[in-house]
């Protein structure tokens, strides 16, 4: 059994660090933020109309991957509701031989000492997430 607190202080960490940046790159003129909250399996509850998550399917209906659609001159950070329990995986897409992080699903943690067979694909957890997007251009203009 994992220790609450520290469980709980490792995801403040984790959050703070992606909220920090996030509320730094915000306040960079040019920047233009977008964000939206979105369900487990993609569909949004609410946020900006030009923020579309695709939930990319499987032979597998409990195993499916999500990615942000391309938005013109934007780049996407996805960030869990509530990460305590699960972990990311990143896929990749066919024919490709490097995954990409913008192809992604999340998993329930693995049990500690607990060995899995190789041919063994863990069902998506069931966690909300909120999609942030953000140009990447003006941080560098801020920058140089």
């Amino acid at each position: 059994m994992n220790d609450p607190i520290s469980t709980i202080s490792s995801g403040l960490r984790i959050a703070g660090t992606v909220l920090d940046t996030l509320n730094f790159i915000r306040n960079i003129a040019g920047a233009n933020m977008i964000s939206a909250y979105c369900k487990y399996d993609g569909n949004k509850v609410e946020g900006h109309a030009n923020i579309d998550v695709e939930l990319i399917k499987t032979r597998a209906p409990e195993v499916f991957w999500l990615t942000v659609k391309n938005l013109k001159d934007y780049a996407f950070v996805h960030i869990p509701i509530n990460d305590s329990g699960v972990h990311e995986l990143i896929g990749k897409e066919v024919d490709e031989t490097y995954p990409n992080a913008n192809i992604w699903r999340w998993v329930a943690k693995p049990e500690p000492n607990v060995i899995v067979g190789g041919n063994y694909t863990p069902p998506n957890a069931m966690v909300d997430f909120i999609v942030v997007g953000y140009r990447p251009k003006a941080l560098i203009n801020h920058f140089s």
